[in-house]
């Protein structure tokens, strides 16, 4: 019987949070299979660092520079970078974020890494041109296979010609949720009004400000409807401050949540109305739970949703629709039982976390 060979796999993300919250799975089931796991990332909060030593990583800081900033920076961020593959000496290295990427990818092949794996989790919702295209590409190129996390992303890079015909990729439809720490919950009662839920950043290419302003509209006629959004402030340029969100007094703002699972269960819609994704988590985390999800017809998020099965798809920035999407359940309660049990299968056949990692592995090489 052949031993399984233990491979050294550097992960390079974007923030500590994202390689912990996103990535904190992969890299346990990584573990589990004797391999040794190097996230590579900005300095963070420790609760994340504890998440990440838990699953098996170990870490080191990181600090890329902002993409606007070029030349010396980029170089000597890219320096420093290939000094860390260097001394790690990874046989494999996986980048996400697109700016991330695209150093770790021309790091990785300057340290002569014998794999590099680019995960594009999503595209800028302005286009490609936002980033620094030739050295997107160079990176691209400089990579043993591309994972996306939605097949619109992969036809938009093939169509501007930015993915070799002989370039291996794989749609892997996000970071996967564990169907066992998220189990079906019972409804709620919908006698005191139904409770929309959204979790996100509070960013405005999140669609906080539509959710904000299509609550407002449903509060007129249903009084009893309540709405609530949770997660962390921003300092993006589009965030939109907490007082904002309950300056009209419809949206109550619960804060950012270290454990979502009891307000998934506590709400009977979850609202997620984002215009730009690669396969949203927090989707796939109501989904398991067992809740109607209405979302955009966006890249990533329309996949997430069987329209009129499992839940509701409306345009992006798009108030009266997202009116519209909110009321055909509060007219019509009753299907909601149909929606739960629809989103949670929908969770089961495609966002399984175990399905998810295989296929991960497969694209790194270690399966």
């Amino acid at each position: 019987m052949t031993t399984p060979v233990s491979e050294r796999i550097a992960i390079v993300a974007p923030s500590l949070e994202a390689a912990a919250n996103l990535r904190g799975d992969l890299i346990a089931s990584l573990a589990a299979r004797g391999h040794r796991v190097l996230c590579i990332s900005p300095p963070g909060p420790a609760r994340y660092m504890r998440i990440l030593r838990a699953a098996g990583a170990q870490h080191r800081a990181f600090e890329p520079p902002q993409p606007s900033i070029r030349l010396l920076a980029e170089w000597q961020a890219l320096t420093a970078l290939v000094a860390q593959f260097k001394d790690w000496q990874p046989n494999i290295v996986l980048g996400f974020g697109l700016h991330t990427l695209s150093l770790a990818a021309l790091a990785a092949r300057r340290a002569n890494v014998r794999r590099v794996v680019s995960l594009v989790n999503a595209l800028p919702s302005d286009g490609i041109e936002s980033v620094n295209r030739s050295r997107f590409a160079q990176a691209i190129r400089s990579s043993d296979a591309i994972v996306f996390h939605n097949r619109e992303n992969e036809r938009t890079l093939k169509e501007l010609g930015l993915i070799p015909a002989n370039l291996m990729t794989m749609v892997v439809p996000g970071s996967g949720v564990d169907l066992d720490r998220f189990p079906a919950a019972p409804m709620p009662p919908i006698g005191d009004g139904l409770e929309f839920l959204m979790l996100s950043r509070l960013e405005r290419r999140r669609g906080v400000t539509e959710f904000i302003a299509a609550a407002d509209r449903v509060k007129q006629s249903w009084p009893d409807a309540s709405f609530r959004i949770a997660g962390p402030s921003s300092t993006e340029p589009d965030a939109v401050p907490p007082e904002k969100v309950t300056a009209s007094g419809s949206v109550a703002y619960l804060g950012p949540l270290e454990d979502v699972r009891a307000d998934l269960a506590a709400c009977h819609v979850f609202v997620y109305p984002s215009y730009v994704e690669g396969m949203p988590r927090a989707v796939q985390e109501a989904l398991a739970t067992g809740r109607p999800v209405i979302t955009t017809r966006t890249p990533g998020c329309a996949e997430t949703v069987d329209e009129k099965v499992s839940g509701c798809l409306v345009p992006p920035a798009d108030v009266d629709a997202l009116v519209i999407a909110m009321e055909s359940y509060l007219k019509n309660p009753s299907s909601l039982a149909t929606g739960a049990r629809a989103a949670r299968l929908k969770a089961e056949r495609r966002f399984d976390v175990r399905d998810v990692n295989a296929a991960f592995a497969r694209a790194l090489g270690v399966d």
